[in-house]
């Protein structure tokens, strides 16, 4: 009667299929382990750069709108202030000294439909005392009347006189305030529609909505330059200029950003 023998693997042979097995193992996980940081690196960088260039086109979009003489920059550079224009064209008759005082103004239809309160129209405004807190030059408007022959009256919410005439009869419409700011924590924030204030508001002295905290809205992450902002103000020879310097870090990265915006409206 034949015999019969069973096979299998010597001891040898197992420990060399381990080895062989874990070396293969090795391999593998850092193959993958490499891909996958050269990944977590590539979508870094992309977000890096997403991130700048989503705030430097919004904050410079929204710049070229400003109305004149409203850009202004706080004292340690981390806030920018300004109002953006709701609507603009050419007035036909405002009180202007030594006009008696009125309510109504006359104006050419600015093409826009205009609901709601909180508007204020402004006239010849030269620097940032028009623009921010009581003026002669900006009052409030109580309503816009029906548009007839291209032609709108406007009713102010009490008689006033503006302090002077537009030398080309230009007038602004404005609603609300916009700042961006740097915070603490390496992020740009996006505040808009708080209270005036005559002196500029800042991160640490707080925005405020009827006298409520407004925390504002998140524009960008990872922003480390502590004042981005600076302003060369307007001269005869040229308009008023916004300087934006941004860092933006990612790991042991540093990515800068210089960015010039012409402030183009003049009053």
């Amino acid at each position: 009667m034949a015999l019969k023998y069973r096979q299998g693997f010597t001891l040898i042979e197992l420990i060399m299929v381990i080895l062989i097995l874990s070396i293969v193992s090795i391999g593998v996980t850092s193959f993958i382990s490499f891909g996958f940081e050269i990944y977590q690196d590539t979508n870094g960088r992309q977000r890096q750069i997403s991130d700048s260039r989503f705030v430097v086109e919004r904050v410079t979009r929204e710049l070229r709108e400003a109305l004149p003489n409203s850009v202004r920059v706080s004292s340690g550079g981390e806030c920018v202030e300004f109002v953006p224009i709701v609507a603009s064209s050419s007035y036909i008759d405002i009180p202007v000294l030594p006009d008696a005082p009125s309510n109504t103004v006359t104006v050419i239809d600015n093409g826009l439909s205009l609901t709601g309160g909180g508007y204020k129209m402004v006239v010849y405004p030269l620097q940032h005392s028009d623009v921010y807190g009581s003026s002669d030059r900006n009052f409030d408007i109580a309503s816009f009347g029906s548009a007839s022959a291209n032609i709108i009256p406007i009713t102010l919410t009490s008689a006033i006189q503006f302090a002077k005439d537009s030398p080309t009869q230009r007038y602004f419409i404005i609603k609300e305030l916009v700042s961006y700011c740097q915070t603490s924590n390496d992020t740009m924030v996006r505040y808009s529609g708080y209270d005036t204030n005559a002196i500029q508001p800042t991160p640490s002295s707080g925005f405020f909505i009827n006298s409520a905290a407004y925390s504002g809205v998140l524009m960008a992450e990872r922003q480390q330059n502590s004042a981005p902002f600076s302003v060369m103000t307007a001269t005869l020879q040229r308009n008023s200029v916004m300087l934006i310097q941004l860092e933006f870090a990612y790991n042991d990265e540093l990515l800068r950003l210089y960015n010039e915006v012409h402030i183009v409206n003049t009053p």
